[in-house]
C-alpha cells in the first residue's frame, strides 16, 4: 500500500491508500506550504484510504462555501465553474471523538486524529477539505483566530487590511506591492498573541484580483478585457510562485486599517468562519477562552485605523 507523509501548513499528515493523481488536487490546494517529507517524526494526523461503495442517509452540513459572486477566470483566460466553491457533508452519526459522514457514493469515518475514506472514485475536493477543517481546527485550539484580510509586509512587519469582500482590500495590497511591499495575504489570515506582540500568519489559497484592478495598477496579470468587476484566479501554487509567499512565519502586526469597526468586527472570526466551518465535530474546538479573547482584543484596538480602502 503506498504511503507519502506531508508537511502541511507546517504539520506532519500521514496519508496512505492514495495515487500521485489523488493527490495532485491536495498540493493544489495548499500549494506553497506543502511538501514531501521523510523525516517528519510522528504524524499529527492520518488519512487511510480503501476501495469501495457506500451510502449514507442524514442531514447535510457545510463543509465550505465561495466568497463573491463575481465571475472568476484562470490565468488562461478559462472560466473558473463557482459551483465548486458549494460543497456540503451528509451527516450519518457522530458521537463524542468519533464521525461517520457521506458524500456522493464516499464514506469519511474520523477517529481521534485518523480519517479513513472508503471510496472507488475520490469527491472532488474531499481530501483537502478533511486537511483543512483539521489545520482550521488546530489552528483554534492554539489560541488563534482567523481574519479575513488583505495584508503586506514592510521592514519584517505586516499592515492588515480587514474588511468584507469587495472593500478594497485587494487593491490596496497590489497598489502597496507596486510600491515595493512584500505580498502576504490577500483572503486569510490567523491572529494570536505572544509575548504581548500581535502576530500574524498567512494560510495557502487562491487569489482573485479583480480585471479593473489589475488595469488600474499595470499589473503584470492577463485580463483578456474582462469586466472590471470579473477576477482573475490565481491557484495557490501560482501565488507561491509569482509573490514568493511565506506561509510559516509568524509575523508582528503593525497597523490594521478597516472602513469602519463594524466592519472590522464582522470580518474576525471568534467564533467560526461561515465558508469554511468546522464540519468535522469530534475534532471541533470549541470557543476561544474569555480571557485570550479579551488579551487579543487589547491588542488589537490601538493598531486600527479607520479610513476608507481603495478600490482603484
Amino acid at each position: 500500500m503506498s504511503e507519502t507523509a506531508l508537511r502541511v501548513w507546517g504539520r506532519t499528515i500521514r496519508l496512505t491508500g492514495f495515487t500521485g493523481e489523488e493527490l495532485a488536487e491536495v498540493f493544489d490546494t495548499f500549494g506553497g506550504s506543502i511538501d514531501v517529507v521523510t523525516d517528519g517524526g510522528k504524524p499529527q494526523l492520518t488519512l487511510h484510504r480503501q476501495h469501495g461503495v457506500a451510502d449514507g442517509a442524514g442531514e447535510r452540513r457545510s463543509r465550505h462555501r465561495g466568497g463573491s459572486p463575481a465571475g472568476k477566470y484562470f490565468l488562461d483566460g478559462t472560466p473558473f465553474d463557482g459551483a465548486e466553491q458549494r460543497r456540503d457533508i451528509t451527516i450519518v452519526s457522530e458521537g463524542p471523538g468519533c464521525g461517520v459522514y457521506a458524500e456522493d457514493r464516499a464514506l469519511l469515518v474520523v477517529a481521534g486524529d485518523t480519517a479513513t475514506i472508503v471510496a472507488d472514485t475520490l469527491p472532488p475536493m474531499l481530501v483537502s477539505d478533511v486537511i483543512e477543517d483539521w489545520l482550521l481546527c488546530r489552528s483554534r485550539a492554539d489560541d488563534a483566530v482567523q481574519v479575513h484580510c488583505a495584508g503586506w509586509l514592510d521592514d519584517g512587519q505586516v499592515t492588515l487590511a480587514v474588511g468584507s469582500s469587495g472593500a478594497g482590500k485587494s487593491t490596496e495590497l497590489f497598489r502597496n506591492v507596486r510600491s515595493g511591499s512584500s505580498f502576504f495575504s490577500n483572503d486569510r489570515a490567523f491572529l494570536r498573541l505572544r509575548d504581548g506582540v500581535l502576530e500574524v500568519r498567512s494560510f495557502p489559497l487562491p487569489v482573485n484580483i479583480g480585471c479593473g484592478t489589475i488595469r488600474s495598477l499595470d499589473l503584470p496579470i492577463p485580463h483578456h478585457d474582462l469586466g472590471d468587476h470579473d477576477k482573475i484566479r490565481l491557484r495557490a501554487p501560482e501565488v507561491a510562485e509569482r509573490f514568493d509567499v511565506d506561509y510559516e512565519t509568524w509575523y508582528p502586526v503593525s497597523r490594521i486599517v478597516c472602513t469602519s469597526l463594524a466592519d472590522f468586527h464582522a470580518n474576525i472570526y471568534w467564533d467560526e468562519d461561515d465558508c469554511h466551518p468546522f464540519w468535522i465535530r469530534s475534532w471541533h474546538p470549541g470557543a476561544l477562552p474569555g480571557a485570550v479573547v479579551e488579551e487579543l482584543t487589547t491588542a488589537i484596538e490601538p493598531l486600527i485605523t479607520e479610513r476608507k480602502l481603495l478600490t482603484r
